[in-house]
């Protein structure tokens, strides 16, 4: 039996007798809390052995001078599996932005810190979280949310089954799960009453070698989340057009690319889709899915097509704030 599972079953053996879960913890681990666990002791010892694709290095050439606080929450084992959201925070904080990472019970305080700090010194707010630290980020932001707020940026990676609705403070929305996951995630996180932010949810149930307990490790993912953050300053989230939300299933073989809604256009006479996917520099296959047609579908002026997108820093990022007009592609 891999050491690390050996591991899970001591500390779970401690917590069951432990004086401290008798009179305090009990009450929060219900039956997806134990699931987590057994998915932990099968999947574990994998986490390390995740296909990591080389780095596309984008968050090491910002030229924007970062600024911001990022709250990060690993799920119910998290210090045994959730060593990316460890690794993560890291880089997070290399790029000049405060970042923390806690156990996803530790969300409340946090929340009512991140409210001081943010009276105090507003800037913009990034909360991530796997598995039951994705739950806690999303009552997190909704705790903001009661206050008036806002979240810049919220991450999501395979929530659970029982997380929340996005809350309409949230700024920018992207979710990473699995919907083949039945027990510790599988998450599908909508669009909750009041939301007109971006939205982007991913389902990577195709992708081999990812599983629940090491999604959150993957380094070209991270080098995505990285850029966003440094760049959330001058990134406003207020943009000319329609925001639309997006949700896509990445392909077995295809680039993870983590955009950040979608974008309206009108197509013009002659256009196809592979002229589309060309000019917005998207693949083929996005377009196809996003607007469930065939790649060669006829196309008539003035056809509404959704475009993928990414939202930019504006050209002068010291003289704007997160919530001023952007400029996108």
């Amino acid at each position: 039996m891999p050491n690390i599972i050996q591991a899970v079953y001591r500390y779970v053996g401690w917590l069951a007798g432990s004086s401290f879960y008798s009179k305090h913890l009990k009450h929060m681990f219900h039956s997806k809390h134990i699931a987590a666990v057994l998915i932990a002791m099968c999947l574990a010892s994998t986490g390390d052995a995740a296909s990591r694709l080389e780095p596309p290095g984008a968050a090491e050439k910002m030229t924007i001078q970062p600024r911001g606080r990022a709250y990060l929450f690993r799920g119910f084992i998290g210090l045994l599996t959730d060593r990316g959201m460890d690794k993560l925070t890291e880089r997070i904080n290399r790029t000049g932005v405060t970042a923390d990472v806690n156990s996803y019970l530790m969300w409340r305080g946090l929340a009512d810190q991140a409210m001081s700090d943010y009276r105090r010194d507003p800037e913009p707010i990034t909360v991530i979280g796997h598995s039951l630290g994705g739950d806690a980020a999303v009552k997190f932001a909704e705790r903001l949310d009661a206050v008036g707020i806002p979240v810049s940026l919220l991450v999501t990676y395979d929530p659970t089954r029982f997380a929340h609705s996005v809350p309409p403070n949230v700024e920018r929305y992207v979710n990473l799960y699995q919907s083949s996951n039945i027990l510790g995630g599988g998450g599908d996180v909508v669009q909750g009453r009041g939301f007109h932010g971006h939205y982007a949810s991913f389902d990577l149930k195709d992708r081999r070698g990812m599983f629940h307990t090491n999604m959150e490790k993957f380094g070209d993912i991270h080098d995505q989340l990285v850029s966003k953050i440094a760049a959330l300053a001058a990134t406003p989230a207020s943009v000319g057009g329609e925001a639309i939300p997006l949700r896509i299933d990445i392909p077995a073989n295809a680039t993870i690319e983590l955009w950040d809604s979608g974008l309206p256009v009108s197509a013009h006479a002659g256009d196809t889709l592979p002229t589309l996917a060309a000019t917005y520099h998207v693949p083929l296959w996005a377009l196809t899915q996003v607007n469930n047609l065939s790649e060669d579908a006829a196309l008539t002026k003035g056809a509404r097509i959704i475009v993928p997108r990414y939202l930019v820093p504006m050209a002068a990022p010291s003289a704007v704030s997160s919530h001023a007009a952007s400029n996108t592609r």
